[in-house]
């Protein structure tokens, strides 16, 4: 009985092995790569939404900030993007803090990029997105620094987790 039985689920299996395309193989493994559990700390997560922050910057200056874009590239890179300007409206809680801070940063003179970790309100706390900013200043005649606005881009944790591992 029993050799029956392993005879019969080799013949099944030998039945069913060939029957998938190329391509079909390609999307069931590009499938199991996707759904593959990746352990990554909290500062490769960091380290993956800077970089991927600045490609986005960066396709933004190839475009020369043509806003009639931004959706195009928000959707190739699946995050959002938003430009503020310092005393806009439609500055977010986060965001307005960030123009303060740049803007007191302007004595010093040393504006960066930043990352920041946006929180949901979940318990325990934890982040499920990551805020890039860059400010874009320009120098006056008299040489006195202007905050002209910050690209903000917005980046699912989610989306950095799975664009490191497509990386690899």
């Amino acid at each position: 009985m029993k050799k029956s039985l392993f005879l019969f689920a080799i013949v099944l299996i030998s039945g069913c092995g060939g029957s998938l395309t190329e391509e079909q193989r390609k999307k069931l493994r590009e499938g199991m790569e996707a759904h593959k559990i990746v352990k990554l700390s909290d500062a490769q997560i960091t380290t993956f939404a800077l970089e991927q922050g600045q490609r986005v910057y960066r396709d933004l200056e190839h475009v020369k900030f043509n806003t009639t874009v931004v959706d195009s590239i928000e959707n190739v890179h699946k995050v959002r993007i938003r430009w503020v300007v310092p005393g806009g409206k439609n500055a977010q809680v986060l965001e307005q803090q960030l123009i303060e801070a740049y803007i007191s940063e302007l004595v010093n003179g040393s504006l960066q990029e930043n990352i920041q970790k946006i929180y949901n309100d979940e318990t325990p706390p934890d982040y499920d997105s990551l805020l890039y900013s860059k400010p874009v200043v320009t120098r006056m005649a008299d040489g006195v620094e202007n905050l002209e606005g910050v690209w903000n881009v917005y980046l699912s944790r989610k989306e950095v987790i799975l664009s490191s591992t497509r990386k690899k």
